[in-house]
């Protein structure tokens, strides 16, 4: 286990760079005072974790933050080097900002301190907008579509966008679809694309999971996954090697559970046991999906490994659904790292796909690595 603290409450991130080096940014969530992206390597020699640099984000709190992907078929990490932030202005409206890294992150130099280049906003003020323009000022979450990595997502406590977003300097960001989510609902603190189509996201309400399609438009759910938990969904997650057939999700009841997409009357998986409180990231590993990271409330990471076939498990074949089948496993707890709540949780990209990386909201980040055991199970 390495550790790093960012000596600010945080509760976002994901991992940034590619090839050689491990990295992830943490966005920090100071309700005064200036807030920042670390960057954070893992030494793999050492096994430590250490700051490559500190970038200021002027632009207030960090509630949500995700890396673009690179164009399908490069080899370019380029993608990664954009990052899109939903951030609380305070006393100022809140947005979404993108910005872009810094071109060289030397993971072996000195740490620095510089700022985050911005490419595009929201407008800061929405007055005189519509209604559901006015809701933009509060997102909680944004990502970015897989399939285009040019479409983002972005959610808020009342509404659901979509926005195309060109990685080029001094524009803003266009909503392209907007829609308000049903009066009253609650919102997690995730959402997912489909893993093939550009324009389909599924998003955590209340305690169901709805699936939106921005082709037809974003005031109605086209699909949704009713009582997907006894309690608020926080976090949903599509596998990325399974043509969106699967996804996983988890909520305040502290479960963890794999559903498939095509026939949700009951879920086809769960892990078990779960988390003893809150249940707020699940997170697929994007190379071998039989991995599954979680955390919670009860300060500690879960990894989970599938039991049976890496799809989730086979309790429903065309919808002859009888029992929730314990697919997963759970073969390791990291409970000794952590002395708050375990926000999120991001795989390492590049050539590392067995090194994790979790934060809780004191700041402390800790990466950790696939048991060796399980590692070889899958490769051979």
């Amino acid at each position: 286990m390495a550790t790093y603290d960012c000596d600010a409450p945080a509760r976002s991130i994901v991992a940034v760079g590619g090839g050689d080096a491990t990295m992830f940014a943490v966005g920090t969530q100071r309700l005064r005072g200036g807030n920042d992206v670390h960057i954070v390597t893992h030494d793999r020699d050492r096994d430590g974790a250490r700051c490559t640099a500190v970038l200021s984000h002027p632009d207030g709190e960090i509630w949500s933050m995700d890396a673009r992907p690179a164009e399908a078929g490069s080899n370019d990490a380029a993608g990664a080097d954009i990052l899109a932030t939903a951030f609380d202005g305070g006393s100022r409206a809140g947005g979404v900002s993108i910005w872009r890294l810094p071109a060289s992150l030397d993971a072996g130099s000195t740490p620095t301190r510089g700022e985050l280049t911005r490419v595009a906003s929201t407008p800061s003020s929405t007055s005189g907008k519509d209604e559901s323009e006015d809701a933009l000022s509060n997102p909680r979450c944004v990502r970015w579509s897989t399939a285009d990595p040019s479409i983002l997502a972005v959610v808020g406590d009342t509404f659901i966008s979509i926005a195309r977003v060109e990685a080029s300097a001094g524009t803003d960001v266009t909503l392209t679809t907007r829609g308000s989510l049903p009066e009253g609902s609650v919102v997690g603190s995730s959402c997912s694309f489909h893993p093939d189509e550009p324009e389909v996201v599924a998003v955590g309400v209340d305690t169901a999971v709805s699936v939106y399609d921005a082709r037809s438009g974003l005031h109605r759910a086209s699909q949704t996954i009713q009582n997907a938990h006894a309690l608020q969904v926080r976090s949903v997650e599509y596998n990325p090697k399974r043509g969106g057939v699967t996804c996983a999700t988890c909520g305040d009841d502290g479960v963890v559970r794999i559903w498939d997409t095509r026939s949700h009357s009951r879920p086809v998986g769960e892990m078990a046991p779960g988390h003893a409180h809150w249940a707020w990231c699940v997170a697929y590993n994007p190379e071998y999906d039989q991995l599954i990271a979680s955390s919670g409330g009860d300060q500690c990471v879960r990894l989970w490994v599938d039991a049976g076939n890496s799809s989730g498990g086979g309790g429903a074949k065309g919808g002859g659904n009888t029992a929730v089948q314990k697919t997963h496993s759970c073969v390791n707890v990291y409970d000794g790292c952590h002395a708050d709540t375990v926000y999120g949780v991001a795989w390492g990209r590049g050539d590392d796909p067995w090194t994790f990386a979790s934060v809780s909201y004191d700041g402390r980040v800790a990466i950790e690595k696939v048991p060796r055991a399980e590692k070889y199970r899958i490769l051979l």
